[in-house]
């Protein structure tokens, strides 16, 4: 689960790697594009259909998949030579909870460590 880890001298929160990773993953334009396109998706969705959402090669779009793959973000299915992606709503929520927690109220005495 996301959490503050600690906060430096400016009251800005530190996050370890793990941590940090869904929110590099969706720094990237095509990988939001994908994102979003996962999202309103009723199901799963083939790569050939992202393929023609976004304007980058079959490599390039494996490689931002599995950028969001790897923060947790999405999911794939395989069948046979054919992937399928869909959105971890569940990811989406603890990114949701992260952001309110850490932007509105602040991190807690327990979220944080001792330096």
């Amino acid at each position: 689960m996301l959490r503050y880890i600690d906060e430096d001298r400016t009251g800005a929160a530190r996050m370890n790697d793990e941590e940090a990773r869904p929110f590099r993953a969706l720094g990237d334009p095509v990988r939001w594009v994908v994102l979003r396109h996962l999202a309103a998706a009723p199901g799963e969705v083939g790569a050939s259909e992202l393929a023609d959402v976004v304007t980058v090669g079959q490599p390039t779009l494996s490689y931002h998949l599995a950028v969001l793959r790897e923060a947790g973000l999405i999911e794939r299915r395989k069948e046979g030579r054919q992937h399928f992606h869909r959105i971890r709503p569940e990811a989406v929520a603890e990114l949701a909870e992260f952001l309110e927690a850490g932007l509105l109220k602040g991190p807690t005495v327990d979220e944080q460590t001792t330096a």
